[in-house]
């Protein structure tokens, strides 16, 4: 399948980028021009820290046009003529470690059931729903998330551990990540060939989901900050021809 780097022309209509024309392009395949694997995409950007420094460079390379500098930049693929987003794209440095040693992002995300943090476990299974490398694992994990959610403790369920010695949520994990075969009597045997697009996708959400908490996170706090100010105010009582507080941070 070919994939495309590309950038947002206006609303509704994007352009590729020629990154195989940069000093940073690795090409791994046969394809041509300005068609890409999406392997070849995120060795690409796995060059760079984050976004800024990838546009800095595109800039720098004559790749991205500086009328073009800060519009959406995104991964699409051409499908029926028209090029369909690659959900959650871009994988930076810190995500190299995920690619080389794939159970690293599974353990990653058990930890997060570990430490409770149910709305993510409930958003992924939400978003993996349909595929079907998954169908005999996600409708349990979601359910017991569910029941997670509504009981505000792990249910115990979410334990459960089959013949590999993985609990259900790292189950359905590995069925999306390697490829594999099952038996007649209904054993899974792991390959160790990964469905790289669902690698890729599992690594992006996850790497979505944690800044957009981070995001909620700063937005509280500074509503937290700006009711706090509002009750200084109202308390606040100055002396004519003295500074008050609120005045100061004015």
């Amino acid at each position: 399948m070919s994939y495309y780097f590309m950038v947002q022309n206006k609303k509704g209509e994007y352009i590729p980028l020629d990154i195989t024309k940069s000093a940073c392009f690795t090409r791994m395949s046969n394809s041509k021009g300005k068609n890409c694997t999406l392997n070849e995409i995120d060795v690409f950007t796995m060059m760079f820290f984050d976004e800024n420094e990838l546009r800095e460079m595109l800039v720098k390379e004559g790749i991205l046009p500086l009328e073009y500098a800060y519009k959406e930049l995104s991964i699409r693929r051409l499908n029926k003529g028209k090029y369909i987003k690659v959900m959650y794209d871009f994988l930076y440095q810190k995500d190299i470690v995920y690619l080389m040693e794939p159970n690293r992002i599974i353990n990653k995300i058990n930890n997060k059931l570990q430490n409770n943090d149910f709305r993510f476990i409930e958003e992924l299974t939400n978003h993996y729903y349909q595929y079907r490398d998954c169908s005999s694992t996600l409708p349990e994990v979601r359910e017991y998330i569910n029941t997670s959610i509504r009981l505000n403790q792990k249910d115990l369920r979410l334990n459960k551990r089959d013949e590999y010695g993985d609990n259900i949520l790292q189950r359905m994990l590995k069925l999306l990540i390697y490829e594999y075969t099952q038996s007649r009597n209904g054993k899974v045997i792991y390959s160790n060939k990964v469905k790289y697009a669902n690698l890729h996708g599992i690594i992006a959400f996850t790497n979505h989901y944690e800044k957009k908490y981070k995001n909620e996170l700063e937005s509280d706090d500074q509503l937290s900050l700006f009711k706090e100010v509002e009750k200084t105010k109202k308390k606040s009582k100055v002396i004519p021809g003295q500074l008050g507080f609120t005045d100061i941070i004015k």
